[in-house]
């Protein structure tokens, strides 16, 4: 076993066994150099001290003096008493250093010798001096980032180095020990610096050697933070960082070389020096998470792997099915939980199947809409994968009359459940019930938004048949639908979803649903719609619903009584919404990606938490991501002035309008367009000006308040604008 380990483990006597069996095969001494740095850390170097000086001598007398020299700077870096290493130290420094050119000058320079009033800061600066070459990378602390030394010469003291934005300088080598901290090979920063695309391909190839590399920096253990600002130092960030996150965490889940503790945004990583033992690494990992939540997910992402043994799978379900008994676990993660063991044993779990039976025992509610007991507690599985599995369940409950309750209550089945519910009926050709089903959620649509979208589709590819409500009225009943899921989806991922799948439904398809269905509606029938989708739909179902009407020739934004300038859309010209669309692609396609490597730039000054660069960075990218937003919203909303229901002679947007200022008897021609439209003599209709001549005709007069006061005006002609 190799002496860090043995240090990290306490296992003093074995340590100094193993140390003595080296001191005899006179073995090479890296990993002693490294087992002193743990040594140091669990402040143990004082009972190192005999064996230290002994190992030293050995190595003098077998000529191995920078050796020993190594050896015993190590231990004085760790905090050894000077006393114990000083004239050791010095006399195999000088033995091995002494005769070299730059020897003098660098014991003048750092003040290295016995007599020295600080050891220790003079041996590392020592050290530190004798480290530089022609190719070592250096980090800048001062703010100029990473660098590579790129001329060195020792009689010289001066060193060049070439900094990675192009900055070239010189430095007094003894400046440099002082502002330079010299960057490891397995640096991440160093090897971006050398080869950046062969460092990419690492990153996505060899997640657990980046995560080796970024540990190794901070002293074998790491938290999530940290992780990610070394990895932004280097380029990742944003969503290429996301997908790396996840990919390395679950690999060093599964990996027994990985201790991976704590949770949320305070995980933290440490590198082990001996392997685990996986069974009791992911046992530990379980039982010590704080909640039944947590040990979920950690099991889920372990139990996706494939190379996953099964007595560590088996090991862990254990662990998951003893802590659904948990006081006071939520019953939802209980649920998800249990379903998971379903999953991997293929059996329903004691603590579900009591509670199942439980709820059976119970008296079933006389009203309809309200679930039975099953039901309900089936309801509250939460994710769609395990709903779906739930199927069983019914099976297990019910026997062989279980495709008769879900005949009854497939408006009660959760949305994961409805499709295989659904395949079931029409398998056991129960259509009879499924057109009861589809008839009674078409009159109470918000029952089971999930039941009567599937039931939609099937009822339209003539798999059920029955006396449905009229084409017309099932528009109604969708948009009155759209409408109630638009006002309560906010804060509620189920209602969202259940609406972005109303709109598929409705709105996708050659033809569309919708304009099939008000194939024969006439103008009273598209206002009593108008009217629902006043209250607040999606844009695209109102956009098919215009889009239904215009294609039977009903001119239905003529026909509101609200100018269609009032509604809230943004009109505009083809050219002022190329005008806009490019301005979306300039922020999304090169501002954003500029941005991106900005912050990869000022990322690799350093420490984040003073750099300003970075902190201007990242407010950058905030602004661009708000301003793509904004534009996408106004985008949805656009309108062409070009189909736009502009009435002859009235003042609206897409006209061209001449008017007489009456304070000043001036007279102005002035052409009213879309606030993206930069035409010549032309102006927004959201402008005070021309908001204030909206729904005028010729010869009437307004009283329009400016920024700069009020004026009256007269309108003396209007005639449509060449917007084409």
């Amino acid at each position: 076993m190799s002496l860090p380990i043995l240090a990290t483990e306490d296992n003093w006597q074995a340590f100094d066994e193993a140390w003595n069996e080296l001191i005899k095969t006179q073995g090479p001494i890296e990993d002693l150099v490294q087992a002193m740095e743990i040594v140091a850390a669990k402040r143990r170097l004082a009972r190192c001290l005999p064996l230290l000086r002994e190992h030293a001598e050995k190595l003098a007398s077998a000529k191995r003096c920078e050796d020993a020299a190594l050896l015993l700077g190590a231990a004085l870096r760790g905090g050894a008493a000077v006393g114990a290493v000083a004239d050791l130290l010095w006399r195999n420094a000088e033995a091995a250093w002494g005769t070299l050119p730059w020897w003098n000058p660098y014991i003048e320079l750092s003040g290295f010798r016995p007599s020295a009033n600080d050891l220790k800061r003079a041996w590392v600066c020592f050290d530190d001096m004798r480290s530089y070459a022609p190719g070592v990378v250096i980090f800048h602390r001062g703010g100029w980032g990473i660098g590579e030394v790129t001329d060195f010469t020792p009689g010289e003291l001066e060193l060049g180095v070439r900094f990675v934005s192009g900055r070239k300088d010189r430095f007094p080598l003894r400046t440099a020990v002082d502002i330079f901290e010299r960057l490891a090979d397995y640096d991440l920063r160093a090897q971006h610096l050398r080869d950046p695309a062969a460092l990419k391909q690492r990153v996505q190839n060899e997640p657990l050697e980046i995560l080796r590399a970024v540990l190794l920096r901070h002293s074998g253990k790491a938290s999530q933070i940290s992780i990610k600002n070394a990895l932004a130092q280097v380029g990742v960030d944003g969503n290429a960082w996301s997908t790396w996150w996840r990919k390395t965490r679950m690999q060093a889940e599964n990996s027994e070389w990985f201790r991976v503790s704590g949770s949320g945004q305070k995980v933290e990583i440490e590198i082990l020096r001996r392997a685990l033992d996986p069974v009791a690494s992911l046992k530990r990992q379980l039982e010590h998470a704080p909640t039944l939540a947590v040990a979920l997910s950690r099991a889920r992402d372990i139990f996706g792997s494939n190379k996953l043994e099964q007595s560590v799978r088996d090991a862990g379900l254990d662990v998951l099915e003893r802590l659904t008994v948990t006081p006071k676990t939520p019953l939802d993660d209980r649920l998800s939980t249990w379903m998971l063991l379903r999953e991997h044993r293929n059996q329903t779990p004691e603590g579900l199947a009591n509670m199942l039976k439980e709820a059976l025992a119970k008296p079933v509610p006389t009203d309809p809409s309200i679930p039975s007991p099953v039901w309900a507690l089936i309801q509250q599985i939460p994710l769609a994968r395990d709903q779906e599995r739930a199927v069983v369940l019914l099976q297990e409950v019910y026997g062989e009359g279980w495709i008769d309750e879900a005949a009854k209550n497939l408006h009660h089945a959760p949305p994961g459940m409805v499709k295989p519910l659904i395949d079931a009926l029409l398998a056991a050709k129960r259509t009879e019930a499924l057109a009861q089903q589809y008839s009674m959620l078409l009159a109470r649509p918000m029952r089971s938004p999930f039941a009567l979208l599937a039931l939609i589709r099937v009822a339209e590819d003539g798999k059920i048949t029955g006396d449905f409500a009229t084409p017309v009225q099932r528009a109604h009943a969708l948009i009155e639908l759209a409408a109630q899921l638009a006002e309560g989806r906010r804060g509620n991922a189920l209602l969202a979803r259940a609406e972005q799948r109303l709109i598929d439904v409705m709105t996708k398809g050659q033809p569309p649903l919708l304009q099939t269905w008000l194939a024969e509606a006439d103008l009273p029938v598209y206002r009593q719609l108008r009217a629902t989708l006043q209250r607040g739909v999606a844009d695209e179902i109102d956009a098919a619903i215009t889009d239904a009407a215009l294609s039977r020739g009903i001119d239905l934004l003529r026909a509101e009584e609200v100018p269609f300038w009032e509604e809230d859309r943004i009109w505009t010209t083809r050219a002022g919404l190329a005008k806009r669309q490019a301005e979306l692609r300039e922020v999304r396609d090169v501002k954003l990606p500029q941005n991106a490597e900005a912050i990869g730039k000022a990322a690799a000054f350093g420490d984040l938490s003073e750099n300003f660069e970075w902190a201007q960075a990242i407010e950058e990218q905030r602004h661009l991501t708000e301003a793509a937003a904004t534009i996408e919203r106004e985008l949805r909303i656009a309108a062409l002035l070009e189909n736009a229901p502009i009435a002859d002679g009235m003042v609206s947007p897409g006209t061209l309008v001449r008017y007489r200022d009456i304070t000043n008897a001036e007279v102005h021609d002035v052409a009213i367009l879309g606030p993206w439209d930069n035409e010549p003599n032309a102006i927004s209709y959201r402008a005070p000006l021309a908001a204030g001549m909206l729904g005028l005709s010729a010869g009437t007069k307004a009283t329009i308040e400016l920024p700069g006061g009020r004026i009256e005006v007269e309108v003396l002609a209007v005639e449509p604008a060449p917007v084409h």
